[in-house]
């Protein structure tokens, strides 16, 4: 096994657990957020502005589907999940390690995101007063880590078009899905 590919891998774990934790933070505070904010979700917003415009009074939608609409946040991020998984499998998998185990490593360094989901979630609970921020400060988090780290390491390696494509495609399905099901 080769040492240098060992440090990639190693470092891409510990990079990916990094990313996961934010990811599990940005699941728990929605799910948290859903019965204590109106402000906790998109069509929530949408609903106030027009509100707002048409000046009637309209049930509250969070009281009716509590879990409903943080739960496709928890779907999105949970589909975004299986290329991360593959990010910690293939190097570990390239630096010798058998198929199963690569793959064992790579679910495992997932497990880290569901015990951040419920430290964000008490969170919650706990400083409901900053809430927008912590909302903010994730999905930030997430737009950093591709527009600083991915995109410009795909450029290096001559991908730099697809990237930034795939990255618009990405955000696109990320919005339809939330239009679509929420």
């Amino acid at each position: 096994m080769e040492s240098w590919r060992w440090l990639l891998a190693c470092l891409a774990l510990c990079l990916l657990d990094c990313h996961l934790v934010e990811e599990g933070l940005a699941v728990g505070v929605g799910f948290g957020a859903v019965e204590k904010t109106m402000s906790a979700t998109f069509e929530s917003a949408s609903l106030w502005s027009s509100q707002n415009r048409r000046q009637e009074v309209v049930e509250d939608p969070l009281r009716a589907k509590p879990a409903l609409l943080s739960r496709n946040l928890a779907i999105g991020i949970g589909i975004q999940n299986f290329p991360e998984g593959l990010a910690v499998s293939l190097p570990l998998r390239g630096a010798g390690f058998s198929t199963w185990r690569a793959f064992w490593y790579g679910q495992l360094s997932g497990m880290v995101e569901p015990l951040a989901g419920v430290f964000g979630a008490f969170a919650v609970v706990l400083a409901e007063p900053i809430l927008p921020y912590a909302l903010a400060f994730a999905a930030g988090a997430m737009v950093y880590v591709v527009m600083d780290d991915i995109i410009p390491e795909a450029q290096i390696s001559g991908n730099g078009k697809l990237a930034s494509w795939a990255s618009i495609l990405g955000f696109v399905v990320m919005m339809s899905l939330d239009v679509g099901l929420g």
